[in-house]
């Protein structure tokens, strides 16, 4: 059956490109950072608010997810294509000799899976629940979620207690409920070729929020990375997305298929965000919040 693949998640395959520049260890949180000019991260902490489907196969929950790395998250993806703040990354299986046995072989060469760390335990403060989570194995879950979980205009933190990552809080606020032109659970990107995709929600009155698309195509077998993954980031203000012709025509070919045997069939989002980070040496830990829609994609591919 199709699984859902959670956006915290994404993160296992997922990483930021870092522009490189220096932070002292123990700086203190930022704001929302423009985009091409994130740094780095250790993991960090998601707070989202999640809906999609239509009609009968509608959903709604709430979802608190954190994950740490020791040193790299994972780098399985490589970017190909770049146009304003959209990028294309892809994923080519590929074989290794010697036989890749702790990690995964990308363009021949054996990448080793990044290890899990703690940041102690978790306590988040400014949600419709009390929250407090001790991981396990690298592992920080939180069952019995309410699917309200933030207030528009909450303020939340995080504090982290401290283990291999060091002990920190990091401050983040609520944002509106997103409210797209997304209808039947999917889009339909089978425009000609050559032609941007208008991806549109309602603004917020939130001047300083963000929306974050991502693409995800499926995979050739059950928790591989994706083949490909687009992203695009804009101002909440600006109330569409013009997903570029170049980066849609180089997408491979997506079903939004109800049912996979052997492969994941991955939800795309789109996300209203606040996003907060805490410097540790050259890399961030961020809080991301968030109101976000999943949905499946047709797109016939190059």
């Amino acid at each position: 059956m199709r699984h859902i693949a959670f956006p915290i998640y994404l993160s296992l395959l997922l990483y930021a490109c870092g522009d490189g520049s220096p932070a002292s260890p123990d700086s203190g949180p930022t704001p929302d950072a423009p985009p091409g000019v994130a740094r780095p991260t250790l993991g960090g902490v998601t707070v989202s608010e999640v809906r999609g489907g239509d009609g009968s196969q509608a959903f709604a929950y709430g979802q608190i997810g954190a994950v740490f790395y020791e040193g790299d998250g994972p780098r399985w993806h490589r970017e190909t294509m770049r146009d304003g703040t959209c990028a294309l990354r892809t994923y080519t299986p590929s074989s290794c000799t010697p036989a890749c046995t702790d990690g995964l072989c990308v363009s021949g060469v054996c990448q080793p899976f990044p290890r899990r760390v703690s940041a102690g335990r978790l306590t988040i403060n400014g949600l419709a629940v009390p929250v407090s989570i001790t991981p396990t194995d690298g592992f920080y879950e939180q069952p019995s979620i309410p699917e309200e979980l933030f207030g528009d205009t909450a303020s939340v933190s995080a504090q982290l207690a401290g283990g291999t990552v060091p002990a920190m809080t990091l401050s983040s606020r609520g944002v509106p409920r997103l409210a797209t032109a997304i209808t039947g659970g999917k889009i339909a990107v089978a425009n000609p070729a050559g032609q941007p995709f208008a991806l549109r929600w309602t603004p917020s009155n939130d001047a300083d929020a963000r929306i974050r698309v991502t693409l995800n195509a499926n995979n050739q077998g059950h928790g591989m990375p994706y083949l490909a993954i687009l992203e695009c980031d804009a101002p909440d203000s600006a109330g569409v997305i013009d997903i570029p012709a170049a980066l849609l025509d180089a997408f491979p070919e997506t079903m939004a298929w109800q049912i996979c045997a052997g492969t994941d069939c991955p939800f795309s989002s789109i996300r209203r965000y606040h996003r907060s980070t805490h410097a540790v040496g050259d890399k961030d830990v961020e809080l991301v919040i968030a109101s976000e829609q999943l949905f499946g994609i047709d797109h016939p591919g190059p």
